[in-house]
């Protein structure tokens, strides 16, 4: 059957009697998982917009409901209401792959139970912090969780990379203007207003925040490069000046940790034996050119790039290590509670050795889990990192076969967005950028799908071919069934 091939999901055509034809229960399987794949991409545009600047978008039924959390809601019925058949299961997988998702259930419960004792949200009129554990932990479960159940096809896929570079064209493009301050091509407006959202006057998009926006471009240019290598002539060409003009929006962000992440990922796709190579060394070059050039004045060999400015953020950092470090020593099992950061840093701060004044919530994500959940939740977050590369990893290994190169792409992708992810939690706290942590976790999810159809595929040939031919009853010698 094609489909476990990755050849586009389509039935095939064969005489009466004669080979696998799709049955009812397939069809209507993978009908729901076309319908779940187009709610991810819903919700996923939806989460780029924050909703407090449009109360209008905000429901108050008990607790607040925004397009986004509705968006999500429509995704869970989705697949609750999936056609119980042994092809709505998980496939075979690796044992990284299967283990994910108990590692992931138990951070949420672990960051759950934490946040009950502690009691960070006990008289907020809204649960604060209880929204960064969702964001952080149970929306990136439900992700892997439904996307590793998919019933992979290729043009599922194609789908998915063809909405978020849509999604990445209208990011660069906001980007760009919001640098220019071409404000009548910026949308929303609120994106201009200095009074809602952080870092004003860096391109920080409709997320109100450099981080996410930055991220999210960061998968846009990796989906760009991945689709470029998989297109010939002037859609290719059109595709890699597409993946040239997310670098400078990348760029407007001025945040050192998503050029870093830039960084990282192309050599990740310089280093690795894909077509993607091709883009890779294409942006590498112009990158280099930029820079000798001068043309960026925060980046070039004339005058004081972004990493030697703003000085201060960088002490910042380390101040804020050495808080949570200084919590994880007295707190090492279990950490101060979830969401306490922020209430108790003042009795962790030592002034004497102190770079800054400090009066700022965490900037770590790996660093606050260790501080509010101690040595086992941040083990656990740990292990869901290694587990989530290893998928990716073994994806990668196995895919050699020609037919199979633009899976092999996808799995480069999906490896690229975990690593942003880590990096970006090293000096950002990701609670609070819930599409970054959706994004890297889907991907985890469909590299597992895409794998676990190449493993059936393939145990399907041995068996295949393991088949005895037994000869009709009145055989004649000399017939194809003699011996």
């Amino acid at each position: 059957m094609r489909t476990l091939l990755g050849t586009p999901d389509r039935t095939e055509r064969t005489r009466p009697g004669w080979g696998p034809k799709r049955t009812p229960v397939q069809n209507q399987v993978s009908s729901n998982d076309a319908t779940i794949v187009r709610l991810f991409c819903v919700w996923v545009f939806l989460l780029c917009f924050q909703y407090q600047p449009v109360p209008m978008l905000q429901w108050n039924l008990g607790i607040t409901m925004t397009p986004d959390r509705l968006a999500v809601g429509l995704l869970l019925l989705a697949y609750a209401t999936r056609t119980a058949d042994t092809r709505a299961r998980p496939g075979s997988g690796t044992m990284a792959a299967v283990m994910l998702e108990p590692l992931m259930l138990l951070f949420a419960l672990v960051g759950t139970v934490s946040w009950l004792v502690s009691g960070a949200d006990a008289g907020n009129d809204k649960f604060r912090w209880l929204t960064t554990l969702f964001s952080l932990s149970f929306l990136p479960t439900v992700s892997y969780f439904v996307a590793r159940r998919l019933q992979y096809t290729r043009a599922m896929l194609k789908e998915i990379l063809l909405f978020l570079a849509a999604l990445g064209v209208y990011l660069s493009f906001t980007s760009v203007c919001e640098h220019y301050e071409a404000t009548s091509l910026v949308f929303p407006k609120y994106i201009l207003d200095p009074t809602v959202g952080i870092q004003f006057g860096r391109s920080r998009g409709p997320f109100l925040d450099t981080i996410g926006n930055g991220g999210m471009l960061l998968v846009s240019f990796l989906v760009f490069t991945c689709l470029s290598s998989s297109l010939t002539g002037f859609k290719r060409a059109l595709t890699i000046l597409l993946t040239l003009f997310v670098v400078p929006a990348i760029y407007f962000t001025e945040t050192r940790m998503i050029w870093l992440g830039l960084a990282a990922v192309t050599a990740i796709l310089l280093s690795l034996r894909t077509t993607m190579r091709r883009t890779a060394v294409i942006v590498g070059c112009a990158t280099l050119i930029g820079f000798l050039s001068g043309i960026g004045g925060k980046f070039s060999p004339y005058e004081n790039t972004l990493f030697a400015r703003r000085q201060h953020t960088v002490d910042n950092r380390i101040d804020n290590y050495e808080i949570t470090w200084a919590m994880f020593k007295k707190n090492p099992v279990f950490g101060i509670g979830y969401g306490r950061f922020r209430s108790e840093w003042s009795n962790y701060f030592d002034e004497e050795t102190a770079l800054t004044t400090w009066n700022d919530g965490n900037h770590s994500t790996i660093m606050g889990i260790l501080a509010e959940l101690g040595i086992i939740g941040c083990t656990t977050f740990v292990a869901i990192l290694a587990c989530s590369v290893m998928v990716c990893i073994t994806a990668y290994r196995h895919l050699r076969e020609d037919r199979w190169e633009f899976e092999r792409r996808f799995v480069v992708v999906g490896l690229c967005a975990v690593i942003s992810f880590f990096l970006l939690g090293l000096t950002n706290d990701l609670r609070s950028v819930a599409i970054v942590n959706v994004s890297a976790f889907w991907f985890v999810g469909i590299v597992s799908s895409l794998h676990s159809g190449y493993l059936a595929s393939m145990s399907a040939r041995r068996w295949i071919g393991t088949q005895r031919v037994v000869a009709p009853k009145g055989a004649q010698r000399g017939s194809v069934f003699s011996i």
